[in-house]
C-alpha cells in the first residue's frame, strides 16, 4: 500500500476480529457499528469488544448507527441512541448516520429523507461529535435532495475504480470483497479510503469528548524499571492487559507476569507484572487509564533497582 490512508467497517458479521491481524494488516482506521433504529438495546454486541481492540493496537475508531427511521423524530432518537452508547468514549473518527434501502425508508420523499439526515446529524453535532453522511452514491443521487447537504461531510460508498458522488467526500468505501486483503476475511470485509486526517481535525477542534490536541508522549525513562501490580479486575480487562503484554513481549518464560484469582467462583484476579521498562510500564499504565482502573486505584507502580 501506499500513502493513503486505508479503513475498514465492521459490525457483529464480522464475528470476534482479530485487531492484532489488522494493524499488522497495515490498517489504521476503523468505523465501527455502534447500534441500529431506535433503542439502545440494539447496541452491537461486537461493538465494546471492537472499540477496546481498536484502542488496544493504536487504530483509530470511528462509529455508525445504522437507521430504520421513517420520519425526522425518529432519526433524531436514533441519534440520541447513538450518543448514549458512545458516552464517555473519543472516537477519533467521524459518527455516522448510515440510511440505506430499508422498505420503509425508501416508502418516503426525497425531501422526508433529506430532513432525517438533517436531524441525526444535527443531533450529533450539538452534543460535540463530528457527524458524516454514510450513503451510497446512488442513494445520494436519487433519494436526497443532495445539494441541501452540502455542509455536511459525507462517507461514499460506490464499488468501482471511481467515486462519482455529487457531494465531496472525506471517506470512500470502494469495495465490500477485502480489497485490502486483511486476513482471515476472504472475499468479504468493507474497504474504504480516508482523506482528511480526521484525528487532527476532531482533536484541534476539540470534538468527539477531547478538549485539547493530546500531546502527552512517552516518556524515555528507559534506565528505570517499574514493578506493577493491578486489580482486582475482571477477566475481560485481564484478556486486554495480558494482550498487551504479550505484544511487549512480557509474558513467557521471563515470568514478568502472572495473575492469581481472589475469588473461588474466578471472578476476580489480580495481575503483578514486572521489573519491566518504564516505557513498557507508560503503555500499560495508558491502558488502564481507559480501563478505568487507576481512577479506582487499581493500578499501582513502584520503582527498582535491577
Amino acid at each position: 500500500m501506499n500513502n493513503m490512508i486505508y479503513a475498514i467497517d465492521v459490525s457483529k458479521w464480522q464475528g470476534e476480529m482479530n485487531w492484532a491481524t489488522v494493524k499488522n494488516a497495515r490498517i489504521s482506521h476503523a468505523m465501527i457499528r455502534a447500534g441500529y433504529g431506535n433503542s439502545t438495546k440494539q447496541i452491537d454486541p461486537q461493538f465494546k469488544r471492537n472499540v477496546a481492540g481498536c484502542e488496544l493496537y493504536g487504530v483509530n475508531w470511528g462509529v455508525y448507527w445504522y437507521s430504520y427511521a421513517t420520519s425526522p423524530a425518529q432519526a433524531r432518537q436514533e441519534a440520541r441512541c447513538c450518543l448514549q452508547v458512545i458516552q464517555g468514549l473519543k472516537p477519533t473518527m467521524p459518527v455516522a448516520y448510515d440510511i440505506e434501502y430499508e422498505p420503509g425508508i425508501l416508502a418516503l420523499d426525497n425531501a422526508t429523507r433529506t430532513a432525517m439526515v438533517k436531524a441525526f446529524l444535527e443531533e450529533v453535532e450539538a452534543a460535540g461529535y463530528y457527524g458524516i453522511l454514510y450513503a451510497s452514491t446512488n442513494f445520494i443521487q436519487t433519494k436526497l435532495n443532495w445539494k441541501e447537504l452540502a455542509c455536511y461531510d459525507v462517507w461514499a460508498a460506490q464499488y468501482g475504480s471511481r467515486c462519482t458522488s455529487p457531494l465531496p467526500y472525506g471517506i470512500w468505501q470502494y469495495s465490500s470483497q477485502n480489497a485490502l486483503g486483511v486476513p482471515g476475511f476472504g472475499k468479504s470485509l468493507d474497504c474504504n479510503r480516508v482523506y482528511k486526517d480526521y484525528p487532527k481535525v476532531i482533536q484541534d477542534a476539540s470534538l468527539n469528548g477531547f478538549t485539547a490536541p493530546e500531546e502527552n508522549p512517552a516518556p524515555d525513562l528507559s534506565a528505570c524499571k517499574q514493578v506493577l501490580a493491578i486489580g482486582p479486575v475482571t477477566m475481560g480487562d485481564a484478556l486486554q492487559i495480558e494482550a498487551l503484554c504479550k505484544s511487549l513481549n512480557i509474558t513467557g518464560e521471563n515470568h514478568l507476569y502472572t495473575s492469581k484469582w481472589n475469588d473461588a467462583e474466578k471472578m476476580l484476579q489480580t495481575i503483578n507484572i514486572g521489573p519491566v521498562s518504564s516505557g513498557d510500564a507508560w503503555y500499560i499504565m495508558r491502558l488502564c487509564e481507559r480501563l478505568q482502573l487507576t481512577e479506582q486505584r487499581l493500578y499501582h507502580s513502584d520503582y527498582t533497582k535491577v
